[in-house]
């Protein structure tokens, strides 16, 4: 197994919201995620950030900056969903998602 990681930076829309998806690259791998970090300085008191599966609450997570890790670790099969969703946020500002996980594949990359 191969870990890997990948930073996604998003923007919040005009109804303060913003998210970033995460979903496996290849119809026949599972990931496993093992760490998913969030950052927007300057986000607002009363801002929320939330890890989902497919909907599901996972985590909520402080929006100026937190991790998530440990065990378990989020499976991801092919056609799964993880979603980092910023509310309560000030239009324009950008936030930033990263995610450390095991692509199945068995390389470094």
């Amino acid at each position: 197994m191969a870990s890997a990681d990948m930073t996604l930076n998003v923007t919040v829309a005009a109804a303060g919201t913003a998210t970033a998806t995460i979903q496996t690259r290849s119809n026949f791998r599972t990931w496993t995620v093992s760490q998913v970090s969030v950052e927007m300085p300057g986000a607002p008191i009363g801002a929320t950030c939330d890890a989902r599966k497919d909907g599901a609450l996972i985590t909520p997570l402080i929006p100026t900056g937190d991790a998530a890790s440990g065990d378990p670790p989020i499976v991801l099969r092919p056609g799964q969903t993880l979603t980092v969703e910023f509310a309560g946020c000030t239009p324009g500002a950008v936030g930033t998602v990263f995610v450390v996980y095991d692509d199945g594949t068995g390389e470094s990359t």
